[in-house]
């Protein structure tokens, strides 16, 4: 998948937002009003995008941020459903370099996650999880897996389409659990191939006088088809493995698993605005 990050782009699009979704008046700059100037600067959501690196090999013009957002959903993983109830943020920058697209990304900032408590806990019993506070309940959190920066099309927002390819795994814990109990891994991931089911709405903003920022928003992204491998790691020595598996279901090959996901997306730029706004 391809992203074209450029000013045309950024012009195509919010030219495309603009006759398509948005009425005429919401381009038009209104005065600021008490609560405006409350309101958070539209490039904190690209706080971790990777600018200084864009800039470092690329032309400025051909630079842009992208954020994805994940606001809520559900996993359904073997027999098991687990509500998406912490956000997950997937951070990158994209420009021309040479002749080709490159993606760029901040080690450790490129995909964050929080823990989400899992129905039932260990013992698979809904309304059980703290029946034994940290033993009973279990955490998930998804995690990237892979040293590689996933390719996002956010082109798939408007017109459709695989919006992204997200190799993950999920880590559980609690205290029998220990710190190391994954579903998936680096090796045999999850591979999300989450595809636009539903688009939203969108919005352009203009920032100051050369920058801007594209907002596509209340989107739903979906994948009906992944496998799920076996639980590693769980309790000391693995030996809890076997209990994970059998509670999830897993392995659990594709068909059985989904992945429906609330989803707002961000396109905007150049680097050197968003660099200005990062050192503040």
């Amino acid at each position: 998948m391809t992203l074209l990050p450029s000013r045309r782009t950024r012009a195509r699009l919010a030219a495309l937002v603009a006759a398509a979704v948005l009425p005429a008046a919401a381009l038009v700059p209104t005065a600021p009003t008490a609560r405006a100037v409350e309101e958070p600067h539209p490039f904190e959501v690209f706080r971790n995008c990777p600018a200084a690196q864009m800039l470092a090999e690329a032309d400025d013009a051909s630079t842009s941020c992208v954020t994805a957002v994940v606001t809520g959903g559900t996993f359904v993983i073997g027999k098991g459903t687990v509500p998406v109830t912490a956000e997950s943020v997937l951070s990158l920058g994209i420009a021309s370099v040479g002749s080709g697209e490159k993606t760029f990304g901040t080690p450790g900032k490129v995909f964050t996650s929080g823990p989400m408590q899992v129905p039932g806990g260990l013992l698979g019993v809904p309304g059980l999880e703290r029946l034994l506070p940290g033993l009973t309940d279990v955490t998930a959190t998804v995690e990237l897996a892979t040293t590689e920066l996933p390719q996002i099309d956010i082109l798939a927002s408007i017109y459709g389409g695989e919006v992204v390819a997200l190799p993950v795994k999920i880590r559980l814990k609690n205290a029998l659990l220990g710190g190391n109990c994954y579903i998936g891994s680096n090796a045999n991931p999850i591979v999300l191939h989450l595809a636009m089911e539903k688009a939203g709405s969108f919005e352009f903003v203009p920032v100051g006088e050369a920058g801007s920022l594209i907002h596509a928003r209340g989107g739903v992204v979906v994948d009906h088809s992944f496998a799920v491998p076996a639980a590693t790691g769980c309790g000391a020595g693995g030996l809890l493995n076997g209990v994970v598996n059998a509670r999830q279901g897993l392995p659990s090959p594709a068909g059985r698993n989904s992945a429906v996901l609330d989803q707002d997306a961000y396109l905007g730029g150049p680097a050197s605005q968003v660099l200005a706004f990062q050192q503040g």
